[in-house]
């Protein structure tokens, strides 16, 4: 980060502030959140007074970079439960019609977990994604 030495904290504060005010997407936030700190590349000494001296900012940063792994961890998790409830349907009932894979993409976490529960039992595909089963 090319700014007067002393006042390389300031200017982090100042762009992870900007960041804050300007973007509203908690996994922007993130990113560009990275790319400030790869850019500004405090030292230790640097990061402790950024710590010290901005406490309220360094608590909101670590929050939303926080809630954003979360975030993508969920999404992982879910993307996953698609994958394996796609495979195990293939395995026992073939290939899977379209309507079936787009349902699948759909779906929520509560009916992805009903559905590879079901296909543990049923007979058809259609008695999986039924839910009187």
């Amino acid at each position: 980060m090319r700014s007067d030495p002393a006042r390389r904290v300031e200017t982090y504060a100042a762009a992870v502030r900007g960041l804050f005010e300007l973007e509203p997407d908690p996994r922007r936030r993130e990113k560009y959140v990275d790319f400030i700190d790869t850019y500004a590349d405090l030292d230790d000494n640097e990061r402790r007074r950024y710590e010290e001296q901005y406490p309220q900012e360094g608590t909101t940063m670590a929050g939303i970079v926080q809630r954003a792994r979360d975030e993508g961890i969920e999404q992982g998790i879910e993307q996953g439960e698609r994958t394996l409830l796609r495979r195990q349907l293939r395995r026992r009932f073939g290939l899977l019609p379209r309507e079936a894979d787009e349902r699948i993409g759909r779906a929520s976490t509560r009916d992805l977990e009903s559905w590879a529960e079901r296909v543990l039992d049923a007979g058809t595909l259609d008695e999986v994604f039924d839910s009187n089963h």
